[in-house]
């Protein structure tokens, strides 16, 4: 006999799929807003990144899907940035969270709509938005960006920005494939964000992975020092 899950009853039934995604999102919701307010953080950014930020110049954050925690302070008006997230179920959860914090928010993937995700995220771009992609998502693998990033700025000709952050004392809050990690309550969080990359209009497939592996590189360059930022930290 198969084994029934809360989870399985949900799929099969829209009205409690819909009251599981509302809690489930009032309560991650609650639970950002309680740690917005406990984590002493630290940003840490390369002199082209701070101009960008600070003269409020629109960009494309490139992050890692497991460190969403850090969509929470990358600029101070949440509202300015559009969010890229999937259409699946744990996406609508994830987009609803988004706009109860007051994130804009795009629909689509590789796997869900992809053109129509990009079409709102280029339109968004248009209007003076500044975005954030999860680079290596939807499945990963973690920490390997994909090309779809590259052709948006491409097509946007907004200035990709490498983040990545890390908490003081920290653990992985889902184990999957992704490790989404959360920092415990008071940790001091770090945020570091690298060179701007620019993506020409017309550049060639060889071009585009290029600056694929490049913004990779970056990134994971920004995980390990981030790492060892905290090991001298320690001593």
């Amino acid at each position: 006999m198969k084994k029934l899950s809360l989870k399985s009853l949900s799929i099969s039934n829209p009205y409690l799929d819909e009251l599981r995604t509302s809690f489930l999102a009032g309560l991650c919701t609650s639970v950002f807003n309680f740690f917005d307010r406990g984590y002493p953080l630290t940003k840490v950014m390369t002199p082209g990144a701070r101009q960008i930020i600070e003269d409020n110049v629109p960009a494309i954050f490139a992050i890692f899907h497991g460190r969403i925690i850090g969509m929470l302070h990358i600029v101070e008006q949440r509202s300015k940035i559009t969010i890229l997230i999937s259409r699946s179920r744990d996406g609508e959860m994830i987009a609803r969270i988004a706009e109860n914090i007051g994130y804009s928010v795009a629909r689509g993937s590789p796997a869900f709509k992809a053109v129509e995700g990009a079409l709102q995220m280029v339109a968004a771009a248009r209007a003076g938005q500044s975005l954030m992609l999860t680079v290596d998502g939807p499945r990963g693998p973690v920490y390997t960006v994909k090309p779809g990033v590259i052709r948006i700025a491409e097509i946007t000709g907004l200035p990709l920005l490498p983040f990545f952050c890390n908490f003081r004392t920290e653990g992985t809050v889902v184990k999957s494939w992704d490790l989404i990690t959360g920092g415990f309550y008071g940790s001091p969080m770090l945020y570091m964000i690298g060179d701007p990359l620019y993506v020409p209009s017309g550049c060639s497939a060889e071009e585009q992975e290029d600056l694929r592996r490049q913004l990779e590189e970056q990134m994971n360059f920004l995980r390990v020092q981030s790492e060892e930022f905290w090991k001298l930290d320690r001593k």
